[in-house]
Parts: C-alpha cells; sequence; structure tokens
C-alpha cells in the first residue's frame, strides 16, 4: 500500500535528496537491466492522486510512479529501490534509475541502497550483494541479523552477521572476511573507525562498545553503553546516561555531561545527542536542547525542546506545545536566530535547498481527537484517514515550492 510509503517518509527512513534527470512514467514492464542514465539533478519524493511521484527543486513534477509500486527509499549512487506487487507473493525488491525506469527487476524478498558500486540483497540462501547491473558478486550466505541495517559498504567493508548466529564481523567486496565475525553489534565505518559491541558474559543480552581500526585493532577497549558514528574528527559517546564526545584516537575531549532523555519524535536516531556538523553538535541541558562547538562550549544555549545538526546553515529544531497542539518545528541559522518559525507538525533537515515538511495533525493526534469526540473503532479509522497529516517541501525562505498533499 501507499500508506506503507507514506509512512516511511515521515518515520524518517526517507530523507530525500535524490536523481533523477528526465520526466516520464515507469511502466511496470519497462524493465533495462544493466542501463544507467547520467548523473541526474536533485528530485525529491511527493504523493500525488494517489501515487509516489518525483519533483526537481523548482517543484516541477518529474516522475509518477504506478501503483504497484508500494514503498520506494532514497536514490544512492543514482538507483532507487522500490517494492512492488507481485502476485502469491509478499512483494519483491528491485531498482529503478533516474528516469523511473525498472533497470533491476524486482525479484528480491529485500533490497538495500546502493554504497560503494555494491547493494544488500535477502533472495533464498540469506543476505548478499549485487552490483548495479543486478549481477550477484556476493553470493547469499549472510544472516539478516534481526537488526535495522542497510548492510552498507563504507571505506571498503560493511558489517554482516553470520546465518543464524549472532556474530558480526566485516567483508570486503569479494565478500571475504576481513575482520572476524566476534562482535554482538557493528557499526559502519567513518572516518577510519567503527563501534563494536561485545556481551560479557557471552550469552547476556547487554553489551559494551569499544571502537576498532579498519584492520580489527581495538583503538579502545569496549566499555561505553553506546556510541555514534564519527563526524568532523569526533563520536558521541555515553557513559550510564550522560553523553559526551570521544576523537579518533581514543581520547574523550569532551567529557560525559550532556543529558541522554530523548528528542525530536519520529526523526532517527540521533534522539539524545547529534554528531557534529558545520563545526557545531546539538546536545541537550536539563531538558533543553542547545548546541556546541568542539571545545564543547555552549554557542546557542539550551532552549529548544529538540534539535537536529545543521545542514546548509539551517537547522531544524522543535518547540512542544500543550496536548491539543502537539510538537511544532522550525528553523534557526547559528546565530539562534529563527529563520522560519516552529509552524509545522513534522520537518527533516534541508537538503539541496528544500526541506520535507509536514502540515496538519500526525496519526496519533488524529486517532486522540477521534477518540475525544467520542468516536469508536471504524469511526476513528475514517477520521486518522480524513484528517491525515500532508507531505510538501519549503526552500529557505519557508516558501511553499510543494504544496503538502496526501
Amino acid at each position: 500500500m501507499l500508506t506503507i510509503c507514506r509512512n516511511l517518509l515521515i518515520v524518517g527512513l526517507i530523507s530525500f535528496t535524490v536523481s533523477c534527470n528526465v520526466a516520464g512514467e515507469m511502466k511496470a514492464n519497462d524493465v533495462s537491466p544493466g542501463k544507467k542514465s547520467p548523473p541526474p539533478p536533485n528530485l525529491y519524493q511527493v504523493f500525488t492522486n494517489g501515487k509516489t511521484g518525483f519533483i526537481d527543486q523548482t517543484g516541477e513534477l518529474k516522475i509518477t510512479l504506478p501503483e504497484d509500486v508500494y514503498s520506494v527509499f532514497p536514490f544512492s549512487e543514482g538507483l532507487a529501490v522500490i517494492a512492488k506487487r507481485v502476485p502469491n507473493t509478499n512483494g519483491r525488491w528491485g531498482f529503478i534509475d533516474g528516469t523511473g525506469r525498472v533497470v533491476i527487476e524486482p525479484k528480491f524478498y529485500l533490497a538495500k541502497p546502493f554504497s560503494e558500486g555494491l547493494a544488500a540483497v535477502i533472495s533464498d540462501g540469506g543476505l548478499g550483494y549485487i552490483d548495479e547491473s543486478g549481477r550477484v558478486v556476493i553470493r547469499p550466505q549472510f544472516g539478516t541479523g534481526g537488526v535495522d541495517s542497510d548492510f552498507a559498504f563504507s571505506e571498503g567493508l560493511a558489517a554482516v552477521p553470520l546465518h543464524n548466529i549472532d556474530k558480526w564481523g566485516y567483508i570486503d567486496q569479494t565478500g571475504k572476511f576481513v575482520i572476524a565475525p566476534k562482535f554482538r553489534y557493528a557499526s559502519s565505518f567513518s572516518e577510519g573507525r567503527a563501534w563494536v559491541g561485545i556481551a560479557k558474559p557471552e550469552w547476556s543480552i547487554q553489551y559494551k562498545m569499544g571502537m576498532i581500526d579498519t584492520e580489527g585493532h581495538w583503538i579502545v577497549e569496549p566499555q561505553f553503553d553506546s556510541a555514534g558514528l564519527f563526524s568532523e574528527g569526533l563520536a558521541t559517546i555515553r557513559v550510564g546516561y550522560k553523553l559526551g564526545y570521544i576523537d579518533r584516537q581514543g581520547k574523550i575531549v569532551i567529557k560525559p555531561q550532556f543529558d541522554s532523555s530523548g528528542g525530536c519524535p519520529n526523526l532517527g536516531p540521533e534522539r539524545d545527542a547529534s554528531r557534529f556538523s558545520e563545526g557545531l553538535a546539538a546536545v541537550q541541558q536539563d531538558w533543553k536542547w542547545g548546541f556546541i562547538d568542539h571545545s564543547g562550549k555552549f554557542v546557542i544555549k539550551p532552549s529548544y525542546d529538540c534539535a537536529q545538526p545543521f545542514t546548509e546553515g539551517l537547522a531544524l529544531i522543535g518547540v512542544r506545545g500543550n496536548e491539543e497542539q502537539g510538537w511544532r518545528f522550525g528553523f534557526i541559522d547559528k546565530t539562534g536566530a529563527i529563520v522560519i518559525e516552529p509552524q509545522f507538525s513534522f520537518a527533516h533537515s534541508f537538503s539541496g535547498g528544500l526541506a520535507l515538511i509536514g502540515v496538519g495533525p500526525t496519526e496519533e493526534q488524529a486517532a486522540l481527537d477521534a477518540i475525544k469526540a467520542g468516536k469508536t473503532g471504524a469511526e476513528i479509522d475514517r477520521e486518522v484517514e480524513r484528517n491525515r497529516m500532508k507531505i510538501g517541501y519549503i526552500d529557505k525562505s519557508g516558501r511553499f515550492v510543494w504544496q503538502p498533499t496526501n
């Protein structure tokens, strides 16, 4: 259902600056294996007339996908994952190019975006990898891990688990393990470092995080409760309920002192403290969010109910209203001045000059309003559908480039 794609978009799995270049509608039988379009300009996913489409930065509709495509993921390296209804199956996954053509036929149980020329796919036998022509490069042989992972290659390595065994290691692009599968958890590499988890005792569901280099050598022995990817030379670490930052050599440069009480709802993994971006990181203190520099000094004082990293000179911030108002999101600049007033019920950070926003109640708010009005059962479902949040795009002036639609 298109609802699945819409929900994926809203919870932050689809943060679109995508690539397409030719207008046209994808046909179900328009399959062109191995043919890839030239690098295209940015496009962004929208919903129009019950279908998924893509607009350019001016708001012009460029691609409309057929109704049997029920889920679409971001473009990566010129191709985008799609899920298509196929009779007598739970659906099959393949890829489209920037013109909307199917270039890798939907035939996989699941597919992940391309990274460094390869994409993880799940088929009979488990997890494997294909290249941009659809050719199997690493045969299906690994487990799916039971976690939300793209199994993406980063800096030449990908974290994968053994089949039916909860042990993670790192493979190269031939499928060979170059760092043995011995970890309970394994992150992607960033800036030459990766975080891995070790359980003690081994059967425990609890584990501590440590840092390794690309050869599997320990930089920091497992000791942290959680950690984030490196950005601008620093990564978040959590000790108990406090967060700080560590450098690539394993030195704690900003001691754990910031709160970890959660942040912007439905906006992905950076809910406690953000990565550094454009010289600043979003952290929280005494239940309010602000921004620090690389020394740990606040340059924008904590005054928001949630915040996300700066992108393209602006940062997404959120304020929590009363029960009727719910959350409202807007944008600030690096002085802390509000550039776009908090007014949207949902928003993503800017990418390619545009930001995804939501207008109207979230599903949870619409359901709550219906219950308060005495609605029950099917009436609540109808109210939620009728009052569903609409999705649009704004530019940095706050002007709508794509009017909110559902």
